[in-house]
């Protein structure tokens, strides 16, 4: 088998396991029974995370195929910096959009 086909292989591998740990999480955080009113935000959290664990996962499993490698790992290193940016650009919304998954999650 040719060297490109077993890299191919390996990034399927990774994105089939990604997909089953992202399955996995949101089965596990779907588990609970919840009031109507806290079920909203809920879902959105766990959408969230849920998107949070393919988006690393495909960029991983794009890292993997020399061709693709150096635009996999340009997108990923600028996410990181765009992130830095839009964090430090608005620290009061992004604040208050944590403190609100915080408050979901905790149920004071």
């Amino acid at each position: 088998m040719s060297l490109l086909w077993q890299r191919l292989l390996t990034a399927i591998g990774v994105l089939a396991v990604t997909i089953v740990a992202a399955k996995l999480v949101d089965w596990r955080i779907s588990k609970r029974s919840l009031d109507p009113s806290v079920a909203t935000r809920y879902r959105v959290l766990r959408r969230t995370l849920m998107a949070a664990i393919v988006f690393v996962g495909l960029l991983s499993a794009l890292l993997v195929i020399p061709q693709v490698r150096t635009v996999a790992g340009g997108v990923l290193a600028s996410s990181a910096v765009i992130g830095l940016v839009i964090g430090f650009a608005s620290q009061r919304t992004i604040g208050n959009a944590v403190a609100g998954i915080l408050i979901a999650v905790t149920q004071p």
